[in-house]
């Protein structure tokens, strides 16, 4: 029953009682009268009409304190039944600003107050993912910033102590580490702007085509220690797409440099066409692949699978939380599939450009759906 049923059923209650008390006075004064007069006819007595009309007011009496004593009950009651969950829910938001981000509140059987009870919790569950994922972060980016660092003071306390001689060897492992704190640190500063929102983008309409030349070009420029081939099949020409060229190189990048370290022999397939009205791309690898229980986690910041631990992988290990995050920015979707010891296949889809869209937008900043 709801807050709004019990009080019209207390205020029934009342208004009958009420009611029903005169009727009963009057009732009682008729039969009681009745009753006077009887006995007037029959004994003429006086007296016995002040001994009726004192049982009348006797009666009167017992119905309104029974009347008070029901309606007093219900209040009690109604009372009781709003009070006891205000005060947990009191109570429970004392627990939660201590610190206690488990603190949960009870079911209420008054929905009004349940639907509130509802609130909070989502509220609550939603603050303590927060909470877990920020300290979850802090672990990750210490034990990340950490690696090179100890590389870096490591070298540099025995160069000091000169148990190790200045070497251009020397100075190359110095410089790569420092090179791998710097793209943390950016790596970082754009998932943390797109992630709030802020990350502009410079949405235009352009052919994805020569931008993913340009992308595998550099790449194969740039080399890799790997015995893996890197292969580029798409029709010509592409459609022209919707998006941030500059966060579309970046993307591709992400993806193809991925295949290309977890890819220890074998090959990684670039292919793009149009389907509806999106540029589906797609990366797929021979590599190590993921098994199917870590899948859920591919985008996670500092992720890394068990198969790929014990390779020395120099990266930042948020590409592609980063990556996802800038596909959805861009109105897009990915997805991954992959089995162990076969390969990893990375599915992304781009809006294409339609006449209804601007030639160009500037600082376009994007919210993202965050976990």
């Amino acid at each position: 029953m709801n807050l709004q049923a019990r009080l019209l059923l207390t205020n029934f209650l009342v208004l009958s009682l009420g009611l029903n008390c005169p009727a009963i006075g009057v009732q009682s004064s008729i039969s009681d009268s009745r009753s006077a007069t009887s006995s007037l006819k029959n004994q003429g007595s006086a007296q016995a009409i002040k001994v009726e009309s004192l049982l009348t007011n006797q009666k009167r009496l017992v119905v309104l304190l029974a009347s008070f004593l029901v309606v007093g009950t219900l209040n009690f009651w109604l009372l009781r039944s709003i009070l006891l969950p205000l005060r947990r829910i009191e109570q429970t938001a004392k627990r939660f600003s201590a610190g206690d981000l488990s603190a949960r509140i009870p079911p209420s059987p008054v929905p009004e107050i349940r639907h509130l009870e509802l609130t909070l919790n989502s509220v609550a569950d939603r603050l303590q993912g927060v909470e877990e994922r920020r300290q979850a972060v802090i672990g990750d980016l210490a034990h990340e910033i950490g690696t090179p660092l100890t590389v870096i003071c490591g070298y540099l306390g025995m160069l000091k102590t000169s148990e190790l001689e200045h070497s251009p060897d020397v100075q190359n492992q110095l410089h790569q580490e420092s090179q791998r704190m710097m793209r943390l640190l950016d790596d970082l500063k754009i998932l943390s702007k797109v992630e709030a929102g802020n990350l502009p983008l410079q949405l235009q309409s352009f052919s994805p085509l020569p931008a993913m030349e340009w992308v595998i070009k550099s790449l194969r420029m740039k080399g890799w220690q790997n015995d893996c081939e890197l292969e580029l099949d798409c029709p010509e020409p592409l459609p022209r797409i919707f998006a941030d060229i500059d966060r579309f190189k970046q993307i591709l990048t992400n993806l193809i440099s991925n295949g290309l370290t977890y890819t220890l022999e074998g090959s990684v397939r670039v292919r793009a066409w149009a389907e509806q009205e999106f540029l589906r791309l797609e990366v797929q690898d021979t590599g190590i692949g993921i098994a199917p229980e870590e899948l859920p986690f591919v985008f996670d910041r500092f992720w890394r699978s068990k198969h790929s631990r014990h390779l020395r992988v120099d990266g930042s290990g948020i590409g592609l939380a980063i990556t996802k995050r800038l596909v959805e920015a861009m109105g897009g979707g990915i997805e991954v599939d992959s089995q162990l010891e076969e390969g990893t296949t990375f599915s992304v889809s781009l809006p294409l450009d339609s006449p209804g869209k601007p030639c160009a937008v500037t600082d376009h900043s994007l919210k993202t759906g965050v976990n």
